[in-house]
């Protein structure tokens, strides 16, 4: 894809900064109640099969992976509400509850290949921990143990996200095209991400400082940072999509 008609990533950053200003509070309700019914409910799932058990560490990261799938409807609600918040439509808080009502099969079919993607990919890392024996007592051998699962993990967690980043419009491509078949969405998303990889790669580094703010303040400050995170992830689509119209209009032309 042709990126001359690209728009600097600090743009989009300033975008979405102006986004959040101009919404200082609806955003914020959608992101508490979003995160109340994330962590409610995982945690909850958590609790239930909190044991040291191999059967209960196997059995929690299956349903984990449930639950994250059946959470891919209000991650789509929340996606599809700074959405509309970015193009300055009307954005309200039952847009994160959206996806309940426009094609939840999509959604969850959509969910079940984003969330079976980071799945598969720390697979292995999981079930070497959880067959190899490590304990917290150091010896060479737990140390060797610790430090192989740890890589493998990693090396799951990186590749996981490279696998992921043509994917990132799928959820708002399902927003903005309510009749489009997942299979279609999945290569329109291919489509805009292509020649955007490096792109969307440098605009999720410079979040990371946000990411570290909100780490630091144990959390809270996810409530204020969140919105921004998402207005930068949607204006980013945003000029995925405007980006690929001013190409094809530059080829009719």
């Amino acid at each position: 894809m042709n990126q001359l008609n690209s728009t600097p990533l600090r743009n989009i950053r300033g975008y979405a900064r102006e986004t959040v200003l101009n919404n200082p509070y609806a955003p914020v309700v959608v992101t508490l109640i979003y995160f109340a019914i994330k962590f409610g409910i995982s945690g909850c799932f958590s609790t239930m099969l909190l044991s040291d058990a191999l059967w209960a560490q196997i059995l929690l990261k299956f349903t984990s992976l449930l639950v994250n799938i059946m959470l891919g409807l209000f991650v789509a609600g929340r996606i599809r509400y700074f959405t509309l918040l970015s193009e300055e439509k009307e954005a309200s808080i039952l847009s994160l509850f959206s996806a309940f009502r426009k094609g939840p099969d999509r959604v969850l079919k959509a969910s079940l290949i984003l969330q079976g993607i980071p799945f598969l990919c720390t697979l292995p890392g999981f079930v070497y921990s959880v067959f190899v024996p490590i304990s917290l007592e150091y010896t060479p051998d737990n140390a060797k143990n610790a430090a192989i699962a740890l890589s493998m993990v990693a090396v799951g967690t990186v590749a996981s996200y490279l696998i992921s980043i043509p994917f990132m419009p799928l959820y708002y491509i399902l927003g903005d095209y309510v009749n489009m078949p997942l299979s279609k969405a999945v290569r329109m998303s291919f489509w805009l991400m292509k020649g955007n990889y490096f792109r969307y790669i440098g605009l999720c580094i410079s979040l990371l400082p946000f990411f570290v703010l909100g780490f630091i303040s144990f959390g809270v400050g996810f409530i204020w940072i969140s919105p921004f995170i998402q207005s930068s992830y949607a204006h980013f689509y945003l000029d995925l999509i405007s980006q690929k119209q001013q190409n094809n209009s530059e080829g009719t032309a």
